[in-house]
């Protein structure tokens, strides 16, 4: 099997490898033939990967195996090859439907690597989601500090920059540390107590934005002391309150478990306005699908600001579903389109940060802001599910294709056809 890296070209900012220069130098030395498309804007130079042994050159077609991080325009997909990249089609993405049906209509296979997960825990094994909450979290943080600054305020989170101008995670979190020593000494102006952040979900994507937060010397607070006012307003200092579901969905009839929810999540009514009106800003970590109750709605948002609760000025939506669970997140866009600002008093959206209305980081490729750190890291989950894909006879049928488990629930689609797990995805082709 020859292994074929594309170059990312579905943007100029997409700057992360799925496989590192040392990883395919193991390949290589195992006797794998790899060979990497050219880019001009990889975080990684071209000879590096020449130095690892792969060929670069801009016609990987010979490749049997051909990866990726992001999805691949359909013009580009080729007959009867094995693919594995996210491509963000398992809610019947619209967007994402043509390249699907072209992947099928040209017999390919489709390994997602969203879907590798777990046999038994179901957890997934291999995610940006912790760089997505990082550099999501930084990227909320300056533009708090800018929207401040621009209201009249002046705090240290104006010191906060751009996630893709750190050189990488550590040199993000000594700068932002520094800053978080700052407020402490300095503390916050008074007209912005109390300073609160809500963060919504507990995976890796939250936990991501926690590493990131709690740098800034925060005190943690629930959900029930921010509604009661049981802690100081009016210490200089932030408080952090994490949101579990449980916190902002309601059911109509039954007891709250996990397994009701996610079995039936028409049976429950969102719950999360109440605490709108007590937030500063709000990080949104939570996976979602039509099949749930929204966080946000844009109604509900409008008629709480004109009626003068009106504390809530930024909101980094992480997970940048569009009209999803926030419905502030109208559209998603690159670093250099990464923020929104919507006006109720005029009811309409202007791009950037303004000193008016509520802010949305709606950035949607996040990780790729921290090329370096997050191409390392999944490089080095990949480089050991990667071989038993290199490895298999992908001309047999489905059910004889001799894969691990947690890669083969992974197929969306085997020489042209949708998998049994993924057959629901025919109504939307």
């Amino acid at each position: 099997m020859i292994l074929g890296i594309r170059n990312e070209d579905k943007s100029k900012w997409e700057k992360r490898v799925p496989l590192i220069p040392a990883h395919i130098k193991r390949l290589v030395n195992e006797g794998y033939k790899v060979l990497v498309e050219p880019s001009s804007h990889r975080y990684i130079d071209n000879p590096e990967f020449e130095k690892a042994g792969a060929i670069v050159t801009e016609n990987i077609n010979e490749a049997d195996i051909i990866i990726g991080v992001k999805e691949i325009p359909k013009e580009k997909i080729e007959d009867n090859k094995i693919y594995m990249f996210f491509s963000h089609t398992i809610k019947g993405q619209e967007y994402n439907m043509p390249m699907l049906k072209t992947l099928v209509e040209k017999k390919c296979t489709l390994i997602d690597y969203e879907l590798i997960k777990d046999a038994i825990t179901g957890e997934r094994l291999i995610f940006f989601g912790r760089f997505a909450g990082i550099a999501g979290m930084i990227e909320t943080l300056y533009a708090a500090g800018q929207k401040y600054k621009m209201l009249g305020y002046e705090t240290p989170l104006e010191k906060v920059k751009r996630a893709y101008e750190y050189k990488s995670v550590a040199h993000a979190k000594k700068e932002i540390a520094e800053i978080g020593d700052e407020i402490r000494k300095k503390g916050l102006p008074k007209e912005l107590l109390p300073l609160t952040i809500g963060i919504t979900g507990y995976g890796h994507v939250s936990r991501g934005a926690w590493e990131i937060l709690d740098l800034l010397h925060v005190e943690e607070i629930t959900p029930g002391q921010l509604l009661n006012g049981y802690f100081d307003k009016k210490r200089p200092i932030i408080y952090k309150i994490v949101f579990r579901i449980y916190h902002f969905v309601k059911p109509l009839k039954e007891e709250f478990t996990f397994k009701h929810y996610y079995e039936h999540p028409e049976l429950y009514a969102p719950d999360f306005n109440k605490y709108i009106p007590k937030l500063s800003i709000l990080v949104n970590g939570i996976y979602w699908d039509p099949r749930y109750p929204k966080l946000i709605t844009l109604k509900d948002f409008k008629e709480l600001w004109l009626k003068g609760e009106n504390k809530l000025k930024v909101i980094g939506d992480v997970t940048c579903d569009v009209n999803g669970s926030i419905e502030l997140t109208v559209r998603d866009g690159d670093p250099d389109k990464g923020f929104l600002t919507y006006i109720p008093e005029e009811d309409r959206f202007v791009d950037g940060i303004l000193d008016k209305g509520a802010t949305d980081m709606v950035v949607t490729i996040l990780p790729s802001e921290l090329p370096k750190d997050s191409s390392e890291y999944f490089s080095s989950v990949l480089i050991n599910l990667i071989k038993p894909v290199l490895k298999a006879d992908y001309n047999v049928d489905f059910e004889k294709l001799n894969l691990p488990p947690e890669i083969k629930n992974a197929i969306i689609c085997h020489k042209g056809e949708l998998t049994p797990k993924y057959k629901y995805l025919e109504e939307y082709l």
